[in-house]
């Protein structure tokens, strides 16, 4: 199926005006990489895009908008395929339910999407023994839960180590009512769920895949304390990790710049997935 434009889009829940340009600049950046839609609900939003590599080597990187789990659309990532293409890595976008939905339309919804990633992997020069997740902001929420949690892979038929890697970039790793979120509670959340089980932070189980951790150095000021919190949390259950500050990187120049082909994190992401 072709690949979906911004217009065959329902209107989504309003945003600050320079969150809407930023949007839109991503869009623009990857309005002519060719990729494939495929569909596994009936939602829009149950899509996933996979942007295969020329020369591909196996390795798939599955990548998760952000958006403070209202808004964004899993084409607009599109720009950042052609650094890992280069590396022979075929990149993918997971699409997933938002605002008003909550996380639990959300995560089952990504959980589909790995699923159906894993399905047609092989087709798209993909190795679905090589799968590796990332998103940015509500994003690395979403692919930090996927990775350390351990109570959905077996209802979809998939092994449980079936992602080898995760590299969140300025995600969020603690949604709960105890976390340093001013605006809690965060709109992923149900009225009357107080996020625990929601937060990667408090669901780490056995030994999690290795993880790049990133955030920028002028981040959202909660972000970075989160980041570190969560890698030590990472490290303590045994896990490989890897933490890495870009240097004078908002929350939106970590993505629009510092993951764009020739960036900093893609640069250092491509490496790190071939290390692993």
């Amino acid at each position: 199926m072709p690949l979906l434009r911004r217009e065959d889009y329902p209107d989504q829940l309003p945003r600050p005006e320079p969150v809407l340009e930023f949007q839109k600049e991503l869009w623009d950046r990857s309005r002519d990489i060719e990729g494939v839609d495929i569909a596994w609900g009936d939602d829009i939003y149950q899509r996933i895009a996979i942007y295969p590599a020329p020369e591909p080597n196996g390795a798939v990187f599955a990548f998760i908008h952000g958006g403070r789990w209202t808004s964004g659309h899993k084409e607009a990532m599109a720009f950042m395929a052609p650094a890992f293409h280069d590396a022979g890595i075929t990149f993918a976008s997971l699409g997933h339910r938002l605002a008003p939905s909550t996380y639990d339309d959300g995560f089952p919804d990504l959980c589909n999407g790995i699923a159906c990633l894993v399905a047609n992997a092989d087709r798209h020069g993909g190795d679905a023994q090589r799968v590796f997740v990332g998103g940015h902001s509500s994003g690395g929420h979403y692919a930090a839960q996927l990775a350390v949690t351990r109570d959905w892979q077996a209802r979809h038929g998939l092994a449980r180590d079936v992602i080898k890697g995760c590299l969140p970039i300025s995600g969020v790793y603690d949604v709960s009512s105890d976390s340093d979120m001013g605006d809690w509670p965060p709109p992923c959340l149900a009225e009357g769920d107080d996020g625990r089980e929601k937060s990667p932070l408090h669901r780490i189980a056995e030994t999690p895949p290795p993880f790049l951790v990133t955030w920028g150095s002028d981040d959202y000021p909660f972000l970075i304390p989160q980041g570190k919190e969560f890698a030590q949390a990472l490290k303590e259950a045994g896990c490989d990790v890897e933490e890495l500050q870009v240097p004078g990187k908002t929350h939106f120049s970590i993505l629009g710049e510092s993951a764009a082909p020739g960036g900093e994190w893609s640069e250092h992401a491509v490496a790190w997935i071939e290390r692993h």
